[in-house]
Parts: C-alpha cells; sequence; structure tokens
C-alpha cells in the first residue's frame, strides 16, 4: 500500500465586493494546491464560519468594500480560538491601520499584500502554514 503525506489547510476567503466568492482567482489557486476552501459572500457570513471551525488563514480582499474592512475591525471580537492563524489582506493601498493589527488579534499573524498582487507573498505564507499543519495520511 503507498501512502502519501499531505496537508490540508483550512481557508476563508471573502472577496472584494464586485466579485464572486467562486470566481476569485485565489479561490482557485487554493483549491488547485488541495486545500479546503469556504467562501463567504458577506462579513458576517465569513465571521459565522470562523466562529464554528478553526481556520488556518482568512483571505480578505478590502479593495471598494467598506464591509470588508468592517471585519476586519471584527475580528478583535472573536474568541482568541476562534481567529484565523494567518490574516492576508488585499488592498490597493497602504493603510497603517492594518500593520498595527497584529497587536490587536493575536494570535493571527497579520499580512498585507498590495494590489496588483503578486501571488508570491501568498505562497510564501501557504508555504510556512503547510510546514505547521497536521499532516494527514492519504491512502
Amino acid at each position: 500500500m503507498n501512502v502519501q503525506e499531505h496537508t490540508t489547510l483550512r481557508a476563508v476567503i471573502l472577496p472584494s465586493g464586485y466579485q464572486l466568492p467562486e470566481d476569485a482567482p485565489t479561490n482557485r489557486l487554493l483549491m488547485d494546491l488541495g486545500h479546503t476552501v469556504l467562501s463567504a459572500s458577506t462579513a458576517d457570513q465569513a465571521m459565522q464560519i470562523l466562529r464554528d471551525d478553526p481556520t488556518d488563514i482568512l483571505i480578505i480582499d478590502v479593495t471598494d468594500s467598506p464591509e470588508n474592512r468592517r471585519l476586519i475591525d471584527r475580528l478583535g471580537d472573536l474568541p482568541a480560538v476562534s481567529r484565523p492563524r494567518e490574516l492576508a489582506i488585499f488592498t490597493e493601498r497602504g493603510d497603517d491601520r492594518f500593520r498595527k493589527l497584529q497587536a490587536t488579534i493575536p494570535p493571527s499573524h497579520v499580512h498585507v499584500f498590495l494590489k496588483p498582487l503578486h501571488m508570491h507573498g501568498l505562497l510564501n505564507v501557504l508555504r510556512r502554514l503547510d510546514n505547521t499543519a497536521t499532516v494527514t495520511s492519504v491512502a
């Protein structure tokens, strides 16, 4: 019997307001890499997903979306065990508020990516998560 080691990450994606969650390029990338992806259409839906199950990474695109920006402010309301291990924020401009999040939402690690997005930064975050994720055997 051949057993292959594979890590599976659990990701939640909240794309910008003009994009359907299932059409987000990040969604397709994570699925192609074999990760579990849950897409949220609203900030409230994303908060509920985070409350329900532990999440490795939350990816939020705040471009043209005040609601998505408000979700970032609400993450501190979650108990620490419900917060994602990693938070990736996609934005069209720098915002010092995002960089200060690390102190307000531990134990989450915060990553800010300026658009146009270069997937290399996100892939590095995923690699780091892969290295610390629970390894499951796939027969």
